[in-house]
Formats: structure tokens, C-alpha cells, sequence
């Protein structure tokens, strides 16, 4: 009995053996084949324009409208997955040449195709990886930031983006030839902030912002008005609220050495946050940020990660702003902010004119992102309420903050009516590249962004 038994478990070891054996035969003799759970079968990109107000920055003045690339890849699940990128007719023709690199590859390993679409155009992938991953979130049922090891905030705080600016109704604009809506005077302008070009206006302005949005950080757009007019708006709105509140100014790289380094001595006087590309070049930054001990803050002198060497020898900077438009993606800004963590940086979001499809990507950056704890810059604010291309309009911003959207994968969705009006403007207005010293000389002729 004993020794059948043993027999037995004989004969069922062999067999269990060489039944594991011939099927890891088979599959050395086999191809590897990668599963494709979600196959791209199309791409579709659509140029739009949305109105823009007249905000001036060191480049001039924004155009009546802002561009902005939509993205959307189909799968064979037949889900749609959704993102935006930079406007213009560079990032549209990337975004037409990756169509043939896409297609056919698996929207859960957007990272293999990372290197073709970047070195195509940094802002090509960052538009296609927004949309794999909404069609990942989509097809398992999870946000993004779930995809992406999960959030460690539920909700984001953002800064108030301070202009000064031109009234929406001012003649010479409203006679520009690109516009093709409906704004007018008066009740029929774009918005109602009117002029914005004395420092008593900046912290009305600043006083409205908090008010209607309960932002608790502000950022003073400068390099536009004599640096003197400007450090007394950065004095005014410290008035306005008592110094209670973090300020911040960014003259984008408009001013001297000489310029910087005074005007450091005098943003000593109030609660300064960081001071944000004042000079041009890593250089100038590390000799303004020696000679006034300020934190230092910059979305133009490391931009990417091939910058961060010389950044490490010359130390020019405190703060890095991501922008997963520049630095390779959500993924990519992931990947910065161990980097920040290594190097003692802080890490905070730049922005750019955007939609709420963005609104919506740079929420889950900053949730994924442990080191991102420095509010997060937004034009938002300045889109007009009745002008976003998501359906059931703008997302909320409540007490500066705003919440991961609780759909999966982004957790927003296009409103096809919308996109396609703004599409249309953008087919109609003419413009393909962003010009704000078009727009600056319409009001100011012969007008030179001349360093002060």
C-alpha cells in the first residue's frame, strides 16, 4: 500500500515536471507577443481659438485670442481619450506627424513612443500622453492620478495671475481685423476689469481676486511699466492686505543685472514669495540671486532637464516651475520633482493661456506630485466664463483651491458644440502663432520691449 502510494506521488511529480517543462518550451519557441489592451486606431487634432483679454507681459499684448491644440486618440475599446496642448501651427503639424507613430501601439505604453514625439516637439507628446492616459483612466475606471501611483492631495492651491492690462473695450483693439465675435463696448466688452496701469488699480485688482475666488498667494506679471511703478504695486497690494498674504512679481527677464538687483533691495519690505526670472540666462540669475539672498524662481532658464546641470554649478535658482508641456508630460514632472527633492529646490506650476482641459491636467500634477507644495500659477481666471470647451462650463476655484475632478481619467469631457465654434474662430482669425508686440503696437506704435 505504501509503496503504491509512493509510486503515485512519483508519477504525479513527473508529470507535473515535464508538463511545466514542454510548456516552457513552447513558449521559448514562440514570439513574444505584447498585449495590447488598448490599441490606438486614430488621431484627431483640432487648432482652436479662445478669447484672450488684453493682458500685457514683457512681450507685449495678448492678441484677442489664445491657441490651443486639442487631442484625441480612439482605441479599439472604442474609448476616446481627451488632451490639450500648446496652440499653433508648429505643435499642429508635430501633432500630424506623430499620427503615424501612434496608431497602431498601445495607449498603456504611451512611454515607448516618448523619444519620438518629444524630439518632434515637447508639447506633441505632452498633448498625446494626456490623452493615453485619460483613455487608460477610462478604460479601468480610475482618475489619472490614480494611474500614476495615486494622489497625495485632494485638492490643489493655485495663485492669482496679476495683469496689468488694457480695458476689453479700448477703440484701437476692438477695431483689430483678426476679431471675429461679437465684442463690443461697454455691456457688450469681453469683461469688465477695465485699465490696469497704476499700482491703486493693481490691488483693486489683487482685493477682487481674493474676493471672488479667495485666492491666498499673488503674482504680479511684470516687466511691462517703469520697475518703479511696479515695486510700488507689489507695496500697494502688501498694503491691501495687511502683508498677510505671499506675493510674488515676474518681470520675464526684462530687466538689468543692475535693475534686479536694486529692485531686490526694496522687495526685502514685503512678504515676498519668490522672485521669479527678473534677468535673462542662468548666469544673471545666480549673480541677482548672490547679491540680494532672495528665493529665486524660473520658468525660462531651466526649462528642461538638460538645463539642470549647469544649474547645479551656478545655483541661479530656489524654485523650479514645472509645466508638463515642457518637461515631458505628467510623467515628466513626476521625474523633476525627485530631482527638486535631491537638489533642496521647491517646485511650483507655470501656466500658460489655457482650456480646462489643462485646468484639469495641471490639478493632477500637482496632486501626484509629493513636492509640489508652492501654489500653482493659472490664466484660468482670465478665460470668460461662457468660453471654455468643457461640457457643463469652467471648473470651480474656491478659496484658491480646486479638486481633482472625480471622473475617471481626466474626469472632464469636450463639449462638441463649443470645440467646434472655437474652432471655427480659429479657422476665421487668421492667427497661427502667438504676437503679443502685433497687438502692443495696435495701441502703442513703434512700441520695443527694450530692457529697463
Amino acid at each position: 500500500m505504501n509503496d503504491r502510494a509512493n509510486l503515485s506521488r512519483r508519477q504525479w511529480l513527473w508529470a507535473t515536471v515535464t508538463g511545466l517543462l514542454a510548456a516552457s518550451a513552447a513558449r521559448a519557441g514562440e514570439p513574444r507577443r505584447e498585449p495590447t489592451p488598448l490599441r490606438i486606431t486614430a488621431l484627431r487634432v483640432t487648432p482652436i481659438a479662445l478669447p484672450d483679454p488684453p493682458i500685457l507681459a514683457a512681450s507685449g499684448c495678448h492678441g484677442p485670442y489664445f491657441l490651443r491644440n486639442l487631442v484625441e486618440i480612439e482605441t479599439d475599446a472604442k474609448i476616446i481619450g481627451i488632451g490639450e496642448t500648446r496652440g499653433g501651427e508648429r505643435v499642429a503639424q508635430a501633432l500630424e506627424k506623430a499620427r503615424e507613430i501612434i496608431v497602431g501601439r498601445n495607449a498603456f505604453a504611451h512611454r515607448g513612443f516618448f523619444k519620438e514625439l518629444y524630439d518632434l516637439n515637447p508639447a506633441c507628446y505632452a498633448g498625446i500622453e494626456l490623452a493615453c492616459l485619460d483613455a487608460c483612466g477610462k478604460a479601468t475606471n480610475r482618475r489619472i492620478g490614480e494611474l500614476l501611483g495615486g494622489p497625495v492631495r485632494n485638492e490643489v492651491e493655485f495663485a492669482a495671475y496679476l495683469f496689468y492690462r488694457y480695458a476689453a473695450d479700448h477703440p484701437k483693439l476692438l477695431a483689430d481685423r483678426r476679431l471675429v465675435d461679437r465684442r463690443g463696448k461697454d455691456k457688450d466688452a469681453l469683461d469688465d476689469w477695465g485699465e490696469v496701469r497704476t499700482p491703486e488699480a493693481m490691488a483693486r485688482m489683487a482685493a477682487r481676486f481674493q474676493k471672488q475666488w479667495g485666492f491666498r498667494v499673488f503674482k504680479l506679471k511684470a516687466g511691462v511699466l517703469p520697475p518703479n511703478v511696479e515695486l510700488e504695486s507689489m507695496r500697494a497690494m502688501e498694503s491691501q492686505f495687511g502683508g498677510k498674504f505671499p506675493l510674488r512679481i515676474d518681470p520675464n527677464a526684462r530687466w538689468l543685472v543692475e535693475t534686479a538687483v536694486a529692485a531686490g533691495k526694496e522687495l526685502r519690505k514685503v512678504n515676498l514669495e519668490y522672485y521669479e526670472d527678473p534677468v535673462r540666462g542662468q548666469k544673471a540669475m545666480a549673480e541677482v540671486r548672490r547679491a540680494t539672498m532672495l528665493p529665486m524662481s524660473t520658468n525660462m532658464c531651466v526649462t528642461r532637464f538638460e538645463h539642470i546641470k549647469e544649474a547645479v554649478q551656478l545655483e541661479p535658482i530656489d524654485v523650479v516651475l514645472a509645466d508638463n508641456h515642457y518637461w515631458g508630460g505628467l510623467v515628466g514632472c513626476q521625474e523633476l520633482g525627485r530631482i527638486c527633492q535631491t537638489l533642496g529646490w521647491r517646485m511650483s506650476q507655470h501656466s500658460n493661456n489655457h482650456a480646462g482641459v489643462t485646468m484639469a491636467a495641471m490639478i493632477n500634477v500637482a496632486a501626484v506630485c509629493p513636492q509640489l507644495t508652492i501654489a500653482s500659477d493659472t490664466h484660468y481666471p482670465w478665460l470668460p466664463e461662457n468660453a471654455d470647451i468643457l461640457q457643463g462650463g469652467k471648473l470651480a476655484i474656491r478659496n484658491g483651491r480646486m479638486q481633482i475632478p472625480a471622473g475617471a481619467g481626466l474626469g472632464v469631457s469636450l463639449d462638441s458644440d463649443k470645440v467646434a465654434r472655437a474652432h471655427e474662430t480659429y479657422r476665421k482669425c487668421g492667427m497661427r502663432e502667438r504676437d503679443d508686440a502685433t497687438t502692443m503696437r495696435m495701441v502703442e506704435p513703434g512700441w520695443k520691449s527694450t530692457p529697463f
